[in-house]
């Protein structure tokens, strides 16, 4: 079998990075310090060619991942491009042994109900990357974090219900604009946070 070069490993440091990453300034120094991020990953990233129909490429395979941006883009359209290929990365299913995730300028019309939730969820991410608040997406996108699990003492019986939190965030995440445009909402991020607080009793926690 052959093995992509992009590994679960690489996706792990890829969120143990990002959740670090300094907001704010210009989109060109947001931009450098996604391209930094993945640079930091082996993943080449080309912002040179001449793509009309697309954004953005990430091609992956057993020699390596590639992110090709289009030349086209302004400073703003760059830095959305970019981090639209870190959430793809976060939230894709990378196939061996080489695969292309696509980043139109156009969302094309159709595909199935998993590929549509897909993109709405990497658009939801990218645009919380852009707006430097991770915490208005689901936490388990870009961090681990604790599981539904039989509980047995009142401490796993508490992280227990926050992972099954989890879960049911990133399912109506998926699956419904309405949420996704609540769990943008600061007050209503800081809400969960507070609730996850109280649950797992670690500082910062957001399902």
């Amino acid at each position: 079998m052959t093995h992509l070069a992009l590994t679960d490993d690489t996706r792990r440091q890829l969120r143990d990075r990002l959740r670090f990453l300094p907001t704010g300034g210009e989109p060109e120094l947001q931009t450098l310090r996604l391209r930094a991020l993945l640079e930091e990953l082996d993943i080449h990233c080309d912002d040179s060619l001449d793509l009309q129909d697309l954004d953005a490429v990430l091609l992956a395979s057993s020699y390596g991942t590639e992110a090709i941006i289009a030349a086209r883009l302004d400073p703003e359209q760059r830095h959305i491009a970019y981090a639209r290929l870190v959430a793809r990365l976060l939230v894709s299913d990378i196939h061996a042994p080489i695969d292309a995730k696509m980043e139109y300028a156009v969302a094309p019309n159709g595909g199935s109900t998993r590929e549509r939730e897909e993109e709405a969820i990497v658009l939801a991410l990218a645009r919380a990357l852009v707006g430097g608040r991770l915490e208005s997406a689901p936490r388990p996108l870009y961090e681990d974090v604790p599981k539904l699990t039989l509980a047995f003492t009142p401490r796993s019986a508490a992280r227990s219900t926050l992972g099954g939190l989890h879960r049911w965030s990133v399912l109506w995440y998926k699956r419904s604009d309405m949420y996704r445009r609540l769990r943008a909402r600061r007050r209503v991020s800081k809400a969960i946070g507070r609730i996850c607080i109280a649950l797992d009793g670690g500082p910062g926690l957001v399902a």
